[in-house]
Formats: C-alpha cells, sequence, structure tokens
C-alpha cells in the first residue's frame, strides 16, 4: 500500500455554504432525487423481538415533514430547544430530523437517565418541548416541576392524556415541508455529558429544589459539524461509500456520538443504516449483519469482544464486512489480527469526541497504521503539540493535543466545537492561546503519528 497521508492532509479543502441544514442534506434531498437513490432503504431497525422498521429515504421524508408541521404547530419557532429521550430506535431518527428540519436545537437525551439526572438537564436546556417514549416516561414526568419549562410533550407508544400521542399528531399533518434554511454555524445539537448508572430509583419524584450542578454545560454542535465530520468518518470507514456499501453502529441514535459519528454521516451519503438495540445475543446479531449485508461497522472494543468470547459454534454466515472501525485507546494487535482472520476486515482505530469530531486514527486503505498509536490527525484540521502556554513542542516531546480553529488555508474548522451552552446562554470554549486543548497529553513522532502518554 501506498502511504497516502501527506498528500491527502496537504490538498484537502473544506467546502462550506453559508447556509446548510442536516436534515436537508441526510433526508429531504434523497427523497426528491431523480435517480433509484429516493426508492432506496434509509433505515433498517430491528426492535427487541426482531420487529423491523423500514423506511426509504422518501417515506423517511414524509414522516419527518409530518412531524415538523407538527411541531411548528405546537409554537416551536428555530433555535427553540427540544429534548428528544427515546430508546435507540428508528423514531429516535425521525424525531431528530424533523426537529432539525424546523430549525430547531435538539437535546439527545439517552433512556436510563434517572429523574434526579434529567432534571438539572431539562431545566438547564430551557427547553418547552419534549419528545419521550414508555421507556423514558417515568424518570422523565417524574423530573417535572415547577422550574422547568416544558409545557407539551410528544408521546411514542404511550397513551397518556399529559401528552400528545405522536401517531395521532401525524395523522393530521401533511407529508411536505419546507426545512428552514439555517445558517451553517447556527447551532443544531446540545449534548451534555452521559452521567453514570444511578443508584436512585429511576422514577423516583423530585421532592424539593432541582439538585443544581454548577459544572453541568452542553456542548454545541452547529449544522456545519457534520461537513466537519466526513473526511474522518470516510477515512476511518475505507473510504465510505462504495456503491452497496451498508453502515450499522452498536452506539445509540439518541446520543450525541451516535447521531455525529454514524447516523448523520451515514444517511449524507444517501446510503442505508442498520440499527438494533444494545445487548443484541451473538446469533441474533450475525443474522442481521448477513441479511442487510452490512459492509461497515462503528463499534466499541466491548461489543466486539463479546463476539470474540463467544463459545458457543455458529453457523457459516455470508457475511460483507470490509471495515470496522472503534475508540483508538481500544484498539490492539491481537483484536486487529483477530478481526483480519475473523471477518478479512480491516480494523482502525479512531478518536472522535464531541467537541473534536473525527479528529484523528486509522485510514487502512491510505496510510499504514503504527502499534499503540492514535493514528494520524484526519484531513482539514489544523493540530498541534502544545505546552502549558499554548507553544508547540519539538517532535517526541509530551505536550497536549491541541485543535486551532483556522486550518491551514484560512478556513473555518466545521468540526471543532467553540461554543458551549451552559444556564441558558452561549458561552465561548476557552483557548490557549488560540489553541482548542483535546485534554489528551500526548507526543508526536517524526512521521506525524500521534501516541497518547
Amino acid at each position: 500500500m501506498t502511504d497516502q497521508y501527506q498528500d491527502l492532509y496537504q490538498s484537502y479543502r473544506w467546502l462550506v455554504p453559508q447556509h446548510f441544514n442536516i436534515a436537508d442534506h441526510c433526508c429531504h434531498r434523497w427523497a426528491i432525487n431523480p435517480q433509484e437513490v429516493r426508492q432506496q432503504a434509509a433505515i433498517f431497525f430491528e426492535d427487541q423481538v426482531g420487529q423491523l422498521t423500514m423506511y426509504t429515504y422518501r417515506q423517511l421524508s414524509e414522516r419527518v415533514n409530518k412531524l415538523a408541521n407538527g411541531l411548528v404547530r405546537m409554537g416551536v419557532q428555530p433555535q427553540d430547544r427540544i429534548i428528544i429521550s427515546l430508546q435507540h430506535s428508528a423514531d429516535s431518527a425521525v424525531a431528530t430530523l424533523a426537529a432539525l428540519t424546523v430549525g430547531a436545537i435538539v437535546v439527545p437525551l439517552t433512556a436510563g437517565l434517572s429523574s434526579y439526572q434529567y432534571a438539572p438537564r431539562v431545566v438547564d436546556s430551557q427547553a418547552k418541548v419534549a419528545i419521550i417514549d414508555k421507556h423514558t416516561m417515568a424518570p422523565f414526568m417524574a423530573s417535572l416541576d415547577n422550574q422547568t419549562l416544558v409545557k407539551q410533550i410528544i408521546g411514542v407508544d404511550t397513551q397518556d392524556e399529559r401528552m400528545i400521542a405522536l401517531e395521532t399528531l401525524l395523522a393530521r399533518q401533511p407529508s411536505q415541508f419546507t426545512a428552514v434554511n439555517t445558517a451553517s454555524d447556527s447551532p443544531a445539537i446540545m449534548v451534555y455529558p452521559q452521567p453514570e448508572p444511578s443508584a436512585e430509583p429511576l422514577d423516583r419524584k423530585i421532592k424539593n429544589d432541582i439538585p443544581f450542578d454548577p459544572e453541568l454545560k452542553a456542548t454545541i454542535l452547529t449544522h456545519r459539524s457534520l461537513i466537519g465530520a466526513l473526511p474522518g468518518f470516510v477515512a476511518s470507514q475505507d473510504w465510505f461509500p462504495r456503491k452497496n456499501d451498508i453502515f450499522w453502529s452498536s452506539y445509540d441514535w439518541n446520543s450525541g456520538p451516535g447521531l455525529i459519528n454514524s447516523l448523520l454521516p451515514a444517511l449524507y451519503f444517501g446510503h442505508s443504516i442498520v440499527g438494533c438495540p444494545a445487548g443484541r445475543t451473538i446469533p441474533r446479531l450475525f443474522t442481521l449483519l448477513e441479511h442487510y449485508q452490512v459492509s461497515n461497522i462503528l463499534t466499541t472494543t466491548d461489543e466486539l469482544e463479546r463476539i470474540r468470547n463467544h463459545d458457543e459454534p455458529l453457523p457459516d454466515y455470508d457475511l460483507s464486512i470490509r471495515c470496522i472501525a472503534i475508540p483508538d485507546h481500544e484498539k490492539t494487535t491481537v483484536l486487529k489480527e483477530w478481526v483480519k482472520a475473523r471477518f478479512n476486515a480491516s480494523l482502525n482505530g479512531v478518536y472522535s469526541d464531541i467537541a473534536f469530531i473525527y479528529l484523528a486514527g486509522d485510514s487502512a486503505q491510505k496510510w499504514p497504521d503504527r502499534t499503540n498509536s492514535m493514528g494520524h490527525v484526519y484531513p482539514g484540521r489544523r493540530y498541534n503539540i502544545i505546552d502549558d502556554e499554548g507553544m508547540p513542542v519539538s517532535n517526541g516531546t509530551e505536550g497536549l493535543l491541541a485543535v486551532a480553529a483556522i486550518d491551514y488555508h484560512g478556513h473555518d474548522d466545521p468540526a471543532l466545537a467553540t461554543h458551549y451552552w451552559q444556564q441558558a446562554q452561549i458561552h465561548e470554549i476557552e483557548t490557549i492561546d488560540g489553541w482548542y486543548s483535546t485534554g489528551i497529553s500526548a507526543y508526536q513522532d517524526e512521521d506525524g503519528y500521534i501516541f497518547r502518554v
């Protein structure tokens, strides 16, 4: 393999339009495409019992537009925050795309939070509308009191007089809607930190003041953040998409990483994405990967080890996996060799924090990996290893991995989060002499590979 990294890195240019709406480019443009893509499956989602929800791009756009119309009739305005707290499902994708379609800001909160974890996030976000389901209803409703602004709630698969049933709302709405022409740098998604599992009962009613966390803040992703994710997504998936590529990820689509690292990039390219709840048995998981001929995967080492440690014999599955990506610090030589032997696929490590989307990693098709390294910083990002005062250090010297807001060609880095939301206000993220620190202690070798310390 020819090492193409330097040519790719030096020649890359960002092309970010002044206006860009994530939902329009991930959904609606494909639905009106005169080619066959509008009839192509956008989403395959199998629930715990194997029941399939499938949307073509046209069907997805129509359902999203109906919900968008419903949100507008409920009074949602551009830049209003909408809490979406659903179990991993096709409807979590629909809800996210609908909120983005009307120019609102998505606040994804995963299922499994307790009322005491919901409460400070609900208050801090200042959201007036929430979309929940039967899995999140009890703790979410227990979190509400007179400090929260949520006044209207849409319920998925629920029958409760305190909320509007999703299907009832959709039945009243037209399937046409023109997506708001959002500025590319306008906020699109607010991501709060994922808390540790609660020791409290999830639906414990809040009786006194809502627990206040002065450190709680949400990273703001703009609409152009998706454009910023694409170089690393493409490279880490060995130049996705090829003609018949189909994507699967074990990450929850109702989480920040599940959205910006997997669901949205796959839909941006007009390809199919497959989803299922976590914890699927290995035989059922392999059946899913075979049935949909999944080619590309984003997952975790835990999920791969669950497969590797499965003791019972499996049938011979006809799999089409060609590339798997996992977090860079979880990649090992043993795991890489096992993936090659088991699936005849490459294994790429990726560093993608919510504030530094797809910053660094491997790309087996374009450059060789280096043992124990984070890989190379992906094209489009201006980076350095800096000291505590923001000064670059020499190769081999430990410092902080940091990123600049402007690339080498004078263009804004769309993948870099520069603002956060806290206590109903937008704040600038602090820099070290103009550098945005990842907080990772690292050094760089003479060939540009980054190593964690």
